[in-house]
């Protein structure tokens, strides 16, 4: 019997050749985004990842789903999900901006001051200052909490459209109800009434404690809060101006062209704290 040699086939693909799989398309757009600027347009994922434009736009659809992946009005960026799996998110910017103040305001209010951000679900504490409550207040610096138990994260949730929110708490390790995500809504509405400011009175919280918060914003949303807690009976229509005033003046070193400037030409922090008074 004669064997006869097959010939190869001119159509047929290497390896290297074929369409990438799913996980490595996936992968293809998270490492464009991970290693671009601060925000990616679709075309730019496009021409990185070598995909086709419909295929990424219905990938990164899906990882916004799943909070890998977040779409603003001027790009695409990294999400909630990405910074939970780094820890190692560099925040010495916001903390270097806020020290200052934060220490002003704990001597002006005698109350706990909290830096806080939100890392996907949960918020996570920068910084503390405490004081004689700083023992009654139980909260402690590199530690993360529920989101939407606390006053500073509730700020946060509240600079984030609803659906947002919706995705976030789906995310959470703790088990959230209709009638909790609902509660949780009006009270977002009630903040972003308050343009962002939140203010929780002594006699409507179970451990005695007063406090109020507000979100340090950028021109990208929230970067991070404030929080003051104290003990005993306080004027808190005193320290929400103070509170507001401490954000908004973390946020001008934060993004204004005064943060490069000398400090000669620059308000101090106890005098942006005095103004609130």
């Amino acid at each position: 019997m004669t064997l006869m040699r097959s010939e190869p086939n001119p159509t047929s693909t290497t390896p290297s050749e074929q369409r990438p799989g799913v996980v490595e398309r996936f992968t293809l757009i998270l490492d464009a985004i991970t290693a671009g600027p601060d925000r990616m347009y679709l075309e730019e994922i496009t021409d990185i990842t070598g995909l086709p434009r419909s295929t990424v736009f219905r990938l990164l659809a899906q990882l916004i789903d799943q909070g890998w992946i977040e779409h603003r009005s001027r790009g695409y960026q990294p999400g909630p999900r990405m910074y939970t799996m780094n820890r190692a998110k560099d925040h010495s910017r916001l903390r270097g901006a806020a020290s200052g103040i934060l220490n002003e305001l704990h001597a002006s209010t005698r109350g706990v001051v909290h830096l806080t951000v939100l890392e996907g679900s949960s918020v996570y504490f920068l910084d503390r200052i405490g004081g004689a409550a700083s023992a009654a207040i139980p909260s402690q610096v590199a530690t993360h909490l529920p989101a939407g138990s606390t006053i500073s994260g509730r700020v946060l949730l509240a600079g984030l459209e609803p659906e947002r929110v919706d995705a976030l708490m789906r995310m959470s390790p703790r088990r959230n109800s209709q009638t909790d995500l609902d509660a949780l809504h009006c009270r977002l509405s009630r903040i972003r009434q308050r343009h962002g400011l939140d203010v929780i009175p002594r006699n409507a919280c179970h451990m005695a404690i007063s406090s109020v918060a507000a979100p340090i914003t950028g021109p990208n949303g929230a970067e991070g809060a404030i929080s003051v807690s104290c003990v005993g009976t306080v004027e808190l229509s005193n320290i929400a101006p103070m509170v507001r005033s401490a954000t908004r003046h973390i946020s001008r070193a934060l993004y204004s062209d005064g943060h490069r400037q000398s400090t000669s030409t620059k308000q101090s922090p106890r005098a942006a704290i005095g103004t609130a008074l």
